[in-house]
Formats: C-alpha cells, structure tokens, sequence
C-alpha cells in the first residue's frame, strides 16, 4: 500500500487550529477523526512517520531490536529505549512501542474487548489492597460507556463471536469459519466447563494472511488507528499532519494552553490551537506535562493535584503452551482467528483477568520466547542441534496452543513515570512489583490449569510474572476529586479549560482486558465533546 500524497500545511504556525492533536495511535487519530468528520481543522503532530507499508519495506524489516533511531522509525518503532530506575541507579530498558500512524495498534495483536461492567466499580475487588490508589468507581458507568464501544467496533470492524460471560452488545462482524485445530480446541474448553468464544480482532483476514506479529501489515488486513482513522481524517475530511514532529513542551497562561513546542524538519515551530488534545502514549505523556513546567504551572501542566505520571499500571501477560492429551499430533495447525475466555476473571472474589489464544503466527512467537528463556544452555549447543529445536518449536504447534493472560494491574503513587534528567526526549519509570500482583499472577495459573487438566497439559513459556509494556496505563487518571485525579470525565485537565488526554494515560483501573477498544471508545466519546464546544 503506498501512501496518498497527504496534507502537510506548507506553514503551519500561521494557522490557529481548531485541535492539535498530539500523537497518532488508537488515542490521538480517533479523537481527531472525530473532530474532523464534524467539520473542525484537526493538525496531528506525530513523532513518527506516516508509515509505508509497502511490501518491499514491510518484508525489509529485520528481526530483533531495531538498533538505531532512523531504522525504528522506519518501521514504526519508538526510536529510544525506556530507562528504569532502581535505586539511585538507571539502565536502558528496551520494549517494542509504535511510533508513526497508527501508533502501537500498526504493530499491535488487533485484540479489541471490552472492559467488564465489574470493571468500573473496581475498589469491591481489592480491599486487602489497602496501599493502592485504586477508586471505588470510574466517574463514568459501563451504560454510559457502551454506545461508544459500539461506534468503535463499527469503527475498527471488530470481528468475533459474543461472550457467553458478558453483558449482550452489538453484533460482531463474522469471524473466520474455524480451522480443525480452533474446533477442537473450543470443544476441549467446553467439555471442560468453560466458556470460550472467538476472540475479538480488528482485522480482516485476506487469503494466506500470516497475521503480520509485531510488525507492519502491507495487506490491509490489521485494522489499526492509521488505516482506520488518520488516513480518512486526512483524505476524506480535510485533516493535515506533521510527520516526524517532536513535541518538546506545551506553552499555556493561567487557564489556557497557547501553543506546542515542537522540532520538525530541523527548526522550531510553535503550534497554535484552540484545543489540544495528548495522546502520546502513557509513559510519553506525562513527560510532555512535566516538561512544561513554567511559573504558571511550576510541577508541571495539569499537575496541581502531584499526580501526573504516577499510578503506573502494566498488566501481566505470561506464554502458557496447552498441549492437547487426547488429540493425535496430526491435528491442522492453523488458527484462523483465536479464542478468548473470561472464566478467571473474577475468582473467589479476587479479580484475575483474561485468558486468550492468538492465530498461529502469533503463538510462534510465543515458542521463540521460550527458546529465548533457556538461551544460556541452547546456544552452547551445534548449530544443527539448535535448528533441530527450533524446528521441534514449530512442530509442537500442530497439537498445542499457546495462550495468554492479561492480569490485572493495580496503581500505587510510587510506580511512576518521570521525564530522563538531561533530556528532551527520553523517559525514566520507576516501578516496584507488588506482592498481591505475584500472588493473583499465580491464582490465575493454577486455577486456569486446574480447569483444563482434563485435556490439556499447561507448561509456562517463561517465568511466571511477565509486565506488558504495551498495555501501559494510568499516569493521568481521570475522576470527579481535582485533588485525586489529572482530568475530569469528559477527559479535560481540571487545571485548564483546553487541555485533554485521550491515550490510556486516563485509566483510573487497568482491568484485565487489552486496553485499545477501551482507549478508541472513549477518543471517540472525547472528540465528540470537543468539537461540540468549538
């Protein structure tokens, strides 16, 4: 797919926008689609490129972390290293964040669920948690939440089949007809007592589709915010974009941000609006606040209330390979769609999350993390031997399955996000593991293990524990208190009158569900007030 010629304003300080909207993932294009289609100017800075997916360069792309800067960006990754500090010390962190059109959702696993209703009364859950900052509730309901999550899987054409353990919403598009492997795999769950469903992906699976993991997709198949949102922004609805526009620091008086701060191109240019709108991921957001800091706003923009960038909240998402007991290894070992079940997601009043399986090409990766984990002893190993396992890895797949879990998260003030001292550009977090996350980590495994004993045989790919980066949320909460939260419902900072966060940074709880249909059904509900109010 080449890129349309697209609209890139020749001067852009010359013009007062109606939104700016600061990042172009599931966040930023949603609310500035939204924005756009009613008519208002929208102007989208995006760190990173409007991306070619292009075969040519989508099948360039090398394994591994990309090494340098120009190379990531190129692909759609974020150009630095996090940096986590421990003590008085810091170390690179390397974790796989998108960077260009479509933010992590070009590269992401197309999962797009729905939070439970339980979801949004999370406190009930967790009172021995007596540390965390967790609310009672979010400031809004499910009920008023569920017309948007609607529009969004319209928006994104989620596919899938209903929840057996959810509320009823609105019809799904179709999933793909199941493979032999799926059938069996969903009649194993069932017999066991469970109640699995087709898992709910944006995407569109084409013929021979490999399911493109942790890359760019050059076949329209992966619905992502850039195919599905910026892109018609910019063609059908008159929207422009900066590619490659660093924002270093929001200028605002008293009540009112004035203009972004950015570097493009090689100079500085200063960006006017009348509503700006953050969506630059949750551990990049809040460093773009604290950067701002002026004499106005002296700890930093929208940050009277001290809690900007704390609250850090992860997911645990841990590799479990399920080997079937009573199916032949012949079994197809293709997955046309996936399987999710949310049987664990409260269990004896303590809430766990979700437990899912990725198509094929996904869970192939999960077998390289394992090959990863015992590196220390395979590599001492001749080559052949070592392609021997490798190739066993693959062979596994035809009566195994891998599944994933999203253990819920909870948020405590110390876990935090802090811009990199000495830098413009860089980001330090801080974040110590709690015991209760370990322990609800371990619950999750034994009792998902229990339930499916009788047909399947449960081996952890990795150490048990595992942080998702990707889901990161919570670094500015949104809640009714202005001392006790950064935004308020409609997503506004309580300190100024047109200022709004639109990525997962507004998570007052982390759930245990993939965040993005989240994140898009509230960009949409956001934009939507916004432009109302211009």
């Amino acid at each position: 797919m080449t890129l349309p010629p697209g609209h890139t304003p020749d001067d852009p300080e010359k013009t007062v926008w109606d939104v700016v909207v600061i990042g172009a993932g599931a966040g930023g294009a949603t609310a500035g689609l939204a924005a756009a289609r009613l008519g208002r100017s929208v102007l989208f800075l995006e760190r990173g490129k409007r991306l070619d997916r292009d075969e040519s360069v989508v099948k360039g792309r090398p394994s591994g972390w990309l090494g340098g800067p120009d190379e990531a960006l190129r692909y759609g990754f974020w150009p630095q290293p996090l940096f986590r500090r421990d003590g008085e010390s810091e170390a690179p962190d390397y974790q796989a964040f998108g960077c260009g059109s479509g933010g992590t959702t070009a590269i992401f696993g197309m999962v797009m669920d729905r939070l439970r209703p339980q979801d949004f009364t999370p406190r009930q859950f967790f009172s021995d948690a007596a540390s965390s900052t967790i609310p009672e509730a979010w400031p809004l309901t499910y009920e008023e939440f569920a017309p948007y999550y609607t529009q969004a899987e319209q928006l994104f054409r989620v596919h899938g089949t209903p929840d057996p353990l959810a509320p009823s919403s609105a019809p799904l598009l179709d999933a793909p007809w199941p493979s032999e492997k799926e059938r069996a795999v969903l009649d194993a769950l069932t017999a066991c007592g469970l109640h699995p469903y087709r898992i709910h992906y944006a995407q569109d699976r084409v013929p021979d589709c490999s399911g493109c993991p942790g890359m760019l997709c050059a076949r329209s198949c992966r619905n992502d915010a850039g195919r599905m949102c910026l892109e018609p922004a910019i063609e059908s609805h008159g929207a422009s974009m900066l590619a490659g526009c660093r924002v270093l620091r929001l200028e605002a008086d008293r009540r009112t941000v004035t203009r972004a701060l950015c570097e493009w191109n090689g100079r500085q240019v200063a960006i006017r609006g009348r509503v700006f709108v953050l969506a630059a991921n949750a551990l990049f957001t809040p460093a773009i606040l604290l950067r701002s800091a002026s004499r106005e706003h002296p700890n930093g923009l929208g940050n009277s209330s001290g809690l900007v960038g704390r609250n850090l909240m992860l997911h645990v998402s841990d590799f479990l390979l399920l080997r079937m007991k009573r199916k032949s290894i012949g079994v197809d070992p293709v997955m046309m769609h996936g399987i999710s079940l949310n049987d664990f997601y409260v269990r004896d009043g303590t809430k766990l999350g979700n437990v899912h399986a990725h198509s094929t090409p996904i869970a192939r990766e999960a077998t390289q993390a394992f090959l990863q984990m015992h590196k220390r002893w395979i590599n001492y190993l001749p080559e052949r031997v070592r392609g021997a396992i490798a190739s066993f890895g693959s062979y596994l797949h035809r009566g195994s399955t891998i599944f994933s879990t999203v253990v819920e998260d909870l948020p405590y003030a110390e876990n935090r996000v802090v811009p990199r001292a000495g830098s413009d550009d860089q980001v330090t977090y801080e974040y110590a593991y709690p015991n209760e996350l370990r322990a609800r980590n371990w619950k999750l495994f034994r009792a998902f293990s229990a339930a499916v004993a009788p047909s399947f045989a449960v081996q952890p790919l990795r150490p048990i524990g595992m942080l998702n980066y990707g889901h990161a949320c919570g670094t500015c909460r949104f809640g009714d208190d202005p001392a006790a939260s950064v935004l308020d419902r409609d997503n506004r900072a309580h300190d100024l009158d047109n200022l709004y966060i639109v990525d997962a940074s507004f998570f007052p709880s982390s759930g245990g569900i993939n965040p993005s249909l989240t994140i898009a059904a509230n960009a949409l509900r956001v934009g939507a007030i916004i432009a109302r109010r211009l």
